[in-house]
């Protein structure tokens, strides 16, 4: 997790933590651990077993909150943990016979996530993926990008629930933006007294502003020093007598759909795009 709670409940962030200060999870209050690494720097739960414990008490929750809410509307069938034989599979609530709903909270690779959706798919059952627990953050990030569904309303989104608090977040209108393929999006909160209002929410949806690559972007494209980036820069030069910085030079870069694995400024330089894995997205 990447924010916690200091001692007087303040949300720290982990990259402004101090190392030897108590900080303790947003949700089960048990305390945590501060971890620096090389590459990263984020909290952890001092016990893995409490962990798994706590995972599955906030799904509990979150999935009774669900069910709560779904049963004041007007629906022909809602059940809980249906075993459904022909695919094998048993979703956390079914709703009218044909519609999955599935609180995901621990940590899932996108192999097992594919396969779940092909399952409901291939016995004509539409599925939503609500995410909490080890996926509740305030941002989101490229662990969330495997989850991205689409309609014309949201464009591209993703559900997040905060069982403790009551409170179901909206990303919509999510896009990549820069050579980096940063992830930017708008998002609007709904406690649970208003979580009706998600289903006629009608956002206006705005394009985000284009990026030009500036020094300073430059400078970050000309650091990536990782064997595949290097690679790619050689190969470009050799090709084209020039270098990646000087082709890029004062390029724009407009926001484009959030399913890409390799950065834009490499696609812009020729690169086949290669996609993401989102099986909630229909080719």
């Amino acid at each position: 997790m990447y924010a916690a709670l200091n001692e007087t409940g303040l949300l720290v962030d982990a990259l402004q933590a101090k190392k030897g200060n108590n900080y303790y999870c947003c949700h089960c209050k048990q305390r945590v651990k501060l971890i620096i690494t090389e590459s990263r720097i984020y909290f952890r739960h001092r016990n893995k077993c409490n962990n798994e414990i706590n995972e599955r008490l906030i799904h509990q929750k979150g999935k009774k909150l669900l069910m709560s809410e779904l049963s004041k509307l007007n629906l022909q069938s809602l059940a809980s943990e249906v075993y459904l034989s022909k695919i094998k599979q048993r979703p956390d609530i079914l709703v009218n016979e044909n519609f999955a709903v599935e609180y995901q909270c621990a940590q899932i690779n996108v192999g097992i996530l594919t396969k779940r959706v092909v399952g409901y798919r291939s016995a004509g059952i539409r599925n939503i993926w609500i995410l909490g627990g080890h996926y509740l953050k305030s941002k989101l990030g490229r662990e969330h990008l495997k989850f991205i569904s689409y309609n014309k309303t949201w464009r591209f989104y993703l559900l997040t629930l905060d069982s403790h608090q009551g409170i179901m977040t909206l990303f919509y209108n999510i896009e990549f933006i820069g050579p980096f393929n940063k992830v930017v999006y708008r998002k609007k909160i709904f406690p649970r007294t208003e979580f009706c209002k998600l289903f006629i929410f009608r956002p206006k949806l705005i394009q985000k502003s284009r990026i030009y690559t500036d020094k300073r972007w430059l400078k970050k494209i000309r650091k990536k020093n990782d064997s595949v980036s290097q690679k790619f820069k050689l190969n470009f030069y050799t090709v084209h007598k020039m270098t990646v910085e000087e082709y890029l030079k004062e390029d724009k870069f407009e926001a484009e759909f959030p399913i890409f694995a390799n950065p834009a400024w490499q696609r812009r330089c020729g690169q086949m795009p290669k996609r993401l894995k989102q099986p909630l997205l229909k080719k």
